[in-house]
Order: C-alpha cells, then sequence, then structure tokens
C-alpha cells in the first residue's frame, strides 16, 4: 500500500535511507525500519535503524537519564497512573516516572554494549531549502517541519527516542498504531494533550526525563 506523507523532509529522509527515488514508497519499503531517533530543540535532526536490534537499550550519549530516569517492564503495571505523575499546565503537560520507582530500578542495572548499532544509525539534518515556505509559529516555534502523525506508517518500529523534541512534537498519540513498540525515551517533548498514553503500558524500557 502506497504512503503519503505530511512531511516533505521525513519523506525526503526516508526515501535517502531506503534508496528509493522515483516511486511511491510503500508499506513494505518502511517496514525494516525498527528505530527512529528524533531531536528538533537544538536543530532538526531524524534517525534511522533496522535489522535485529540489541536487546538491552543504554544509549552512550544520553547521559545520566538512562541510568535514574528509566523504568523496565511496564507491563506489570495496570494503568499509566501507577508509575507516571500527570502535571497540567495551562499550555502543556508534564510527564515523570514516579520517584519511588526510579529508586528501585536503580538497583538493578542491566547495561549492554550498544557501540555497533549505535555506528549503524543513519542521522540526518536539513538542509536550508527544506524550509521554503514554512513559517514559524511564534508561539510554539514550530516551523511544520515535522508531523508526528507520519510515524505512525513505521509499523514495525520497536525502539522510538524523542531526545530533545520541545518544537513540533507535541502529542504521543502516534504510539496507539505502533504495536511492536517496545522501548520509548520522551525528552523534554511539550505535550497539548495525553493520547497515547496508555501504550506506556507493556514496554520493555520506558525513560522519561526534562520533561
Amino acid at each position: 500500500m502506497e504512503i503519503q506523507f505530511q512531511s516533505r523532509w521525513f519523506e525526503k529522509c526516508i526515501r535517502d535511507y531506503l534508496g528509493i527515488a522515483d516511486r511511491k514508497i510503500t508499506t513494505e519499503d518502511v517496514s525494516v525500519i525498527k528505530y527512529l531517533y528524533v531531536s528538533t530543540t537544538d536543530g532538526y535532526f531524524l534517525g534511522f535503524g533496522r535489522g535485529d536490534l540489541p536487546e538491552n537499550f543504554e544509549f552512550s550519549d544520553a547521559g545520566d537519564e538512562w541510568f535514574c530516569r528509566c523504568l523496565s517492564d511496564t507491563g506489570k503495571y495496570r494503568t499509566v497512573e501507577e508509575f507516571i505523575d500527570i502535571r497540567e499546565w495551562e499550555d502543556s503537560k508534564e510527564l515523570q516516572i514516579k520517584s519511588e520507582l526510579l529508586d528501585e530500578e536503580r538497583e538493578d542495572k542491566d547495561a549492554s554494549d550498544m557501540q555497533d548499532f549505535e555506528s549503524s544509525v543513519k542521522i540526518y539534518e536539513p538542509e536550508e531549502n527544506d524550509f521554503d515556505g514554512l513559517v514559524r509559529n511564534e508561539m510554539t516555534y514550530d516551523y511544520g517541519i515535522l508531523y508526528p502523525e507520519d510515524f505512525v506508517h513505521l509499523k514495525n518500529l520497536e525502539v522510538v527516542r524523542l531526545m530533545s523534541c520541545e518544537t513540533e512534537i507535541h502529542s504521543l498519540a502516534f504510539l496507539e498504531s505502533l504495536s511492536k513498540i517496545r522501548v520509548l525515551e520522551v525528552g523534554q517533548v511539550s505535550l497539548h494533550t495525553l493520547e497515547g498514553l496508555d501504550k506506556m503500558i507493556g514496554l520493555e524500557k520506558l525513560c522519561i526525563w526534562a520533561n
């Protein structure tokens, strides 16, 4: 089935990653992508990974958050509220893993070698012409260069890493379409909605920091 992306930059990166130039992209094409990295705060970055993913994720460039802001096996909880604190501000929602659970998590860390996987991930940055026709929203600072709705087309994603996304990514609703996700990082994301939070139940690893 053919895929229509809302973000032309996202489509451009997908085309390059998959080596598709002059034809429509299909769901079969993107089925090989199992890892998605997104960062928008200090410049825009996209990263894709495929193949067999490491069993345990401890990113080398993540800093302390992957040692003290993670929770394993969220499938042992019945509701999100059992392990997530939700604070609602005037224009955003703030998520935090309950601190008492993080204390328990620190006691049992199983680090794994990520070097081979990290070196295989291809990272993209936009060029100046990727912003042609886009106007920054003076309230949110979004350009509209990315749409999280495009992520739903990557049905085989197992790992989603929103490293630092204060702009462009304001909803986790796309998680509802990702049945195979097992590792999620949410870092510096300004949420406008609580859609998709139920998909945090059943993860092998959840990391939420600076939110």
